[in-house]
């Protein structure tokens, strides 16, 4: 770390700091998928991944027409139909890290590319932790039932919430309990609905 007492030179100074932490780490987590995951399993990560990036702008925008009638926060009523996709990665491939590699992918693919609820550096905390939570559930909790699909989704659904709602948005404390509770529901409905696709996965074959 270089010391400056230039304001402007020690910001750029902490900034190429940052980026190459986050470099580092990126490196190491993918060196870690590399030897830890088969082929077929971080293509399913990818997959997923993409598709809770690629509903995102679409889920938000249908959620906020709700959500603002209702006067809730939005981010925490549509969690629980993007947290879903972690779910069904962490209770296919099994393993342990899936969700929290899942997290700190996406994290970084929202940060680098600048895509749609992007919050900076943070971006890879609010995005890896719920990972982090739902790896400690599964550690206690395992299959792929309904109830653990739903379990899930919920633990990672309320934590990025409460994190964004924290840090990011500092709202009340009257709002943050509105947040948890909304984030539940939502968690509950994203679990639903990945019971029913990953019933259709196996009907068919694909896992």
């Amino acid at each position: 770390m270089m010391f400056t007492t230039n304001p402007q030179l020690r910001y750029f100074h902490n900034g190429i700091e940052q980026t190459r932490y986050f470099h580092a780490y990126a490196r190491s987590s993918l060196l870690y998928m590399k030897h830890s995951f088969t082929l077929y399993e971080l293509i399913l990560i990818s997959v997923f991944c993409a598709i809770g990036l690629a509903i995102k702008p679409i889920i938000n925008p249908l959620i906020h027409i709700i959500s603002s009638s209702l006067r809730i926060p939005g981010g925490s009523l549509s969690g629980g139909f993007l947290m879903m996709w972690m779910a069904l990665a962490r209770v296919i491939i099994n393993k342990p890290g899936t969700a929290l590699l899942y997290g700190i992918a996406q994290g970084l693919t929202v940060m680098l590319l600048g895509f749609f609820g992007s919050h900076g550096v943070f971006t890879i905390v609010s995005y890896s932790m719920p990972g982090v939570a739902m790896e400690i559930f599964a550690f206690f909790f395992k299959g792929r039932s309904l109830y653990v699909l739903c379990l899930y989704t919920v633990v990672a659904n309320i934590t990025g919430a409460v994190l964004v709602a924290t840090i990011v948005m500092q709202v009340p404390f009257l709002l943050m309990m509105i947040t948890i509770i909304s984030a539940t529901i939502s968690g509950l409905m994203g679990g639903y609905f990945a019971d029913i696709i990953l019933a259709k996965m196996e009907k068919y074959k694909i896992v």
